[in-house]
């Protein structure tokens, strides 16, 4: 977590309180750990979280740990679509339909986001007949399209509203 912007103004006592108040919002401990007495915590803390500059500091620094956050959350969702858009069936399963990859495996090797579902049935001979549902590569492939913005889906406005249509170049295109 960086310096945010909006520390500007505020002393060095109240910036380690903002500091300390994000990581668990608990006013009393972040106000000992800035080095505020033990003794007045509640107090003090109840008092810096009324200045508005404080305020504004706290929500700079739960932006910047949001932001964070982000990061590797879009990074596990593109590499998930990326697994089910480009993965290899035969690594998982023999052409006479026989699990190459133990669950261990499957997961070791991110592929188990490949199989959408498992459903087993006895048949009438009382053998068991196991079916998989694997991924639909193309739905995958096309979220992903989305995801960077290859396909740009079109709105169709009904009505008496004058409408300007303002073309996009493509990601191709270098736009």
């Amino acid at each position: 977590m960086g310096k945010s912007k909006a520390g500007q103004g505020l002393n060095d006592k109240q910036a380690a309180f903002c500091r300390e108040y994000v990581k668990d919002c608990n006013g009393a401990q972040a106000a000992i750990r800035a080095g505020y007495a033990p003794k007045n915590a509640e107090v003090t803390a109840a008092k810096l979280l009324r200045l508005v500059k404080v305020r504004d500091e706290i929500s700079a620094l739960l932006g910047e740990l949001l932001q964070e956050a982000k990061i590797p959350l879009e990074r596990k969702i593109f590499d998930y679509w990326m697994i089910r858009a480009f993965y290899d069936i035969t690594e998982i399963i023999s052409v006479n339909g026989v699990m190459k990859l133990s669950d261990e495996e499957l997961r070791a090797k991110g592929l188990h986001v490949c199989i959408d579902s498992i459903n087993q049935k006895v048949s009438a001979q009382g053998e068991t007949i196991i079916t998989y549902k694997f991924a639909d590569k193309d739905r995958a492939a096309e979220m992903l399209q989305k995801y960077i913005r290859m396909i740009r889906e079109e709105v169709t406005i009904k009505g008496d509203i004058p409408v300007i249509k303002i073309a996009e170049k493509s990601v191709l295109e270098g736009g």
